[in-house]
């Protein structure tokens, strides 16, 4: 008796130790997952550590069966009600205890943590996250877990964070699961195809493949496109798109709907947008394990630029397409773009992305390759500069050796080259420079070259000069013309016909460039002048008349019918660019919301009379004046072109120095707006055109480029330009 006596006064101390540990790894777990679920939330900071360490104090393993506390004492749950008044009562500091709580889960907004809402009916309560009944396991990690509609039984502390009431870091004692219990008698089933059909509002079941998980900010799964023998469909749904893995069948419920964004409803009712066809509020009804291939037969073949150039009329939201394309990977400032792009190696657009790129690292092993890509438009973004598609990916696969034939080759040349030298109406001689070949390094081919005809040479006839230019010129006179254009390559001859519109019009009385910068804000205007530049960020130009140059700010459908260097007309609104609820700042001043009135054409020089020359000095002096607008100034710098990177930014600046101890930083959304200017890093001292702007009010101004020369190479700006 004696030797077991003490044989267990020395396992005291060993099982004290092991609980001691036990209890340390826990509280780690679970600060670990407080951290992460801050960085989703922004809430519940810190109850963790209090929280848990006083649970776990008094709870033990007796109470992690929920059935009984230490000693066989039964546990009283509260209310959801019940719960709510006492985090409030507690307020910031939280309860001295932790606390039972009942209710059903009304939704589950992170998947990976268990955050959630549940309620009793009367009541609803924010679940900071769910752990095991022990606390280890977060709530993905969890086999056995409930979701939305189950009743659960929850162990945690209670406090008021931010005037909200909450649980923090939660321990699940046991569920009641109510998946069976789903009233779906008001939903129909349907085909994928019929329940892109359907009505808005229509509640519908439908049966397909997964084919694509989408995630949201924290790489949790947000959503998923389900593809069966018909079509494919976006399902919207956090709870749903965690519990499915890519390739398992699933039956889902959902509403049907055309979802836009809230900012963005003004801008697509503008522009025609519809929505992006998909079934939201998704009930999750049944997967399997196994893992199947999506049906391809329905999906059709075409090319990126054909999607694009899709009007929105024509709703091609979550449709599946299969292209031929070029994948391409561009790292940003803290963030990585991932682009689908024609042949072309510039018709394209970014894949759609909620996680800074980083749930497209997937793309890595195809940037660059030219690749099968089984790809969705999500939706279309709707804003004051117009729309544009946003791509997902499906699937990618490298096409190895790719080729064309010499008849395919020459009608590539035809649609994205010769095709988009015109444009559909002119109003005046637009003497343009025609090209009479092209190559290109990503099909690649060498040579293909164009002729041209003209249906009416009394209309469009074409003019070659003493340097082999062939100048396509246009009579002043209305009426249409068919404009046939030959590709000859390698043996083989492809033609496509343009037709082309004439309509002289009246020219309309304008104001000098000066004259709208001096006018007040809110007054209409017509400018003519040279389009001096393109901008940066904003889809633009900067207009110079000989007498100012004024920023000119316009949708994405009318900078296509303009180019560098052509003399126009436009009519828009002069206005300060400025962010509400700033004060004690200038903005930038536009003209905004310009229209096309007249292209007048031409390779037309810009006027540099007043232009100022200017040292970095007088720069400084100038952006500290806050109050005074510095924005339709023009000056030119003897400076450096510097880079300046770290891990999570890249900015391009002008210095006085090949080191930046003078610098104006440059406007910019991503280091590609500014690499044709990297020739210039590192090569001395150039000399530039810039202006100040200050389109976001922020203090002090940016800089954007006009051009940069070292007396050998100039680049003009072209942003906003093809």
């Amino acid at each position: 008796m004696k030797k077991i006596l003490a044989l267990l006064l020395l396992l005291i101390p060993v099982f004290c130790f092991i609980a001691c540990d036990v209890k340390v790894d826990d509280d780690q777990t679970q600060n670990q997952g407080q951290g992460q679920g801050e960085g989703e939330n922004g809430q519940g900071q810190g109850e963790g550590e209090n929280s848990q360490g006083q649970g776990e104090g008094e709870n033990g393993q007796g109470q992690s069966e929920g059935e009984n506390g230490q000693g066989g004492e039964e546990i009283t749950y509260l209310t959801v009600t019940e719960a709510y008044q006492m985090a409030l009562n507690a307020g910031d500091v939280g309860t001295a205890e932790k606390q039972y709580v009942k209710g059903t889960i009304k939704n589950i907004s992170n998947p990976t943590y268990g955050e959630m809402y549940i309620t009793d009916g009367t009541t609803e309560l924010y679940i900071y996250g769910v752990y095991s009944a022990d606390g280890v396991l977060r709530y993905s990690e969890m086999e056995d877990k409930p979701y939305s509609g189950d009743e659960v039984y929850l162990y945690g502390t209670l406090k008021t964070y931010k005037e909200k009431p909450e649980m923090g870091a939660a321990w699940l004692q046991k569920y009641e699961s109510h998946q069976e219990d789903k009233d779906l008698t008001h939903y129909t089933q349907k085909s994928v195809n019929e329940a892109r059909l359907a009505s808005e509002g229509d509640k519908i079941i439908i049966e397909g493949v997964v084919a694509k998980i989408t995630y949201a900010n924290g790489m949790k799964p947000n959503g998923m496109f389900v593809v069966d023998e018909t079509g494919s469909i976006y399902v919207y749904g956090v709870e749903v798109a965690s519990r499915v893995e890519e390739g398992q069948k699933v039956k889902v419920a959902g509403v049907r709907t055309n979802y836009i964004l809230d900012s963005e409803v003004s801008y697509a009712t503008q522009y025609g947008y519809q929505g992006s066809i998909q079934l939201q509020d998704a009930q999750f009804i049944s997967c399997t394990e196994e893992k199947y291939e999506f049906d391809t037969s329905w999906i059709t073949k075409t090319t990126v630029k054909d999607i694009i150039d899709t009007p929105l009329s024509n709703n091609i939201t979550t449709i599946i397409y299969e292209v031929t394309a070029l994948v391409k990977k561009a790292p940003g400032s803290g963030f990585v773009n991932y682009y689908i792009d024609d042949l072309d190696n510039y018709t394209g657009t970014y894949c759609y992305s909620l996680c800074n790129g980083s749930d497209y690292s997937w793309l890595d092993p195809y940037d660059g390759k030219i690749c099968k890509v089984y790809v969705s438009a999500l939706n279309c973004k709707s804003a004051k500069a117009g729309t544009n598609y946003r791509f997902v990916p499906i699937e990618v696969e490298v096409i190895e050796n790719f080729s064309m034939t010499n008849n395919e080759i020459a009608k590539f040349a035809l649609d994205y080259y010769a095709k988009l030298q015109f444009r559909s109406l002119y109003n005046t001689d637009p003497e343009l420079v025609l090209l009479d070949s092209v190559s290109s390094d990503v099909i690649p081919f060498n040579n293909v070259f164009f002729s041209y005809t003209s249906s009416n040479e009394n209309l469009i006839y074409f003019e070659e000069t003493q340097d082999q230019e062939l100048i396509m010129h246009a009579n002043e006179t209305n009426g249409e013309v068919t404009i046939t254009v030959s590709a000859s390559y390698g043996g083989v001859k492809e033609s496509i016909d343009v037709v082309v519109t004439l309509e002289q019009k009246e020219i309309p009385d304008t104001i000098s460039v000066s004259e709208a910068i001096a006018a007040a804000d809110g007054t209409k205007v017509s400018v003519r002048g040279v389009v001096m530049s393109g901008l940066v960020v904003q889809t633009g130009f900067y207009i110079n008349d000989g007498t100012g140059v004024i920023a000119v700010r316009c949708d994405s459908e009318t900078i296509k019918e303009i180019n560098l260097g052509d003399e126009v007309i436009i009519t828009g609104t002069k206005t300060h660019v400025l962010k509400e609820g700033t004060t004690n700042q200038i903005g930038q001043i536009c003209i905004d919301n310009a229209k096309l009135a007249i292209n007048f054409f031409g390779d037309n020089k810009y006027d540099t009379s007043t232009f100022q020359e200017i040292t970095f000095d007088e720069l400084y002096e100038l952006m500290a004046k806050v109050t005074e607008d510095h924005t339709t100034e023009v000056y030119v710098l003897h400076c450096h072109v510097i880079k300046y990177e770290t891990n999570y930014y890249v900015n391009y600046e002008l210095s006085d120095d090949a080191t930046g101890t003078h610098y104006l930083t440059l406007y910019a959304a991503n280091k590609g707006q500014y690499a044709p200017y990297e020739v210039f890093i590192g090569k001395g001292e150039v000399t530039v055109t810039v202006m100040l702007c200050n389109w976001n009010s922020k203090t002090p101004y940016k800089g954007c480029l006009i051009s940069v020369t070292d007396g050998e190479t100039t680049i003009i700006n072209n942003n906003s330009f093809r």
